[in-house]
């Protein structure tokens, strides 16, 4: 079974949409146009530091944790978005066929899971859920197919996603989300808290 690697959430093209819309109508259409459809994402009351980071996402799981999962040493990392780095681990059998993937990506100023819950009709499996108390959605893109995404929301406009894949639940699809969703909580353990503005005054000072 061949799986893409990690999937990046991009939402340029959506922006595009919104600032070509805006850009057709007169001034006062602009001025009058209603805000964007609500969401039942909630805000995070405990935010932990997605961009510090975002150059050392091999590092958001210990080789200890990977292991746990089955997943060889070391990981591959590779660019990503927006100046960020992105990671993937993988299990692969003596003759080099890879059974199982797991890849890691971020975005620091994006609202990802907004983004998702927009598009939430276009997945044939789609939850909105909490990981580790954290607001998190996990989707699947091919029904037939064990590759889940779970997307987590540590702190505003920060974003971890997670892709899991693995030919063990070829027969049972879905249970890709169910271990995704673990690998995602292990993975958020390994982000630290976010500074609040005060201790970041006081530290440049």
């Amino acid at each position: 079974m061949s799986t893409s690697p990690t999937r990046v959430i991009v939402v340029l093209a959506v922006g595009c949409l919104v600032v070509l819309t805006a850009c057709t109508g007169p001034a006062n259409e602009r001025e009058q146009s209603p805000s964007a459809s609500p969401h039942p994402i909630p805000q995070v009351t405990n935010p932990r530091d997605v961009a510090v980071m975002a150059r050392r996402t091999c590092e958001l799981l210990t080789p200890q944790q990977a292991g746990g999962f089955g997943l060889d040493l070391p990981p591959q990392q590779f660019e990503g978005l927006f100046g960020t780095v992105n990671c993937e681990w993988r299990t692969t059998t003596r003759d080099r066929r890879v059974v199982r993937r797991v890849g890691v990506s971020v975005f620091t100023d994006n609202p990802t899971l907004e983004v998702v819950y927009r598009q939430r009709a276009s997945h044939p499996f789609f939850e909105l859920t909490q990981i580790g108390g954290y607001p998190a959605i996990a989707t699947r893109s091919n029904a037939d197919l064990p590759i889940c995404d779970i997307d987590l929301k540590p702190a505003e406009r920060q974003s971890v996603t997670v892709s899991y894949s693995s030919e063990e639940f070829d027969n049972d699809p879905q249970q890709a989300c169910s271990v995704g969703k673990q690998v995602a909580e292990a993975v958020l353990t390994d982000l630290p808290p976010l500074p609040d503005r005060e201790d970041k005054d006081v530290t440049r000072q």
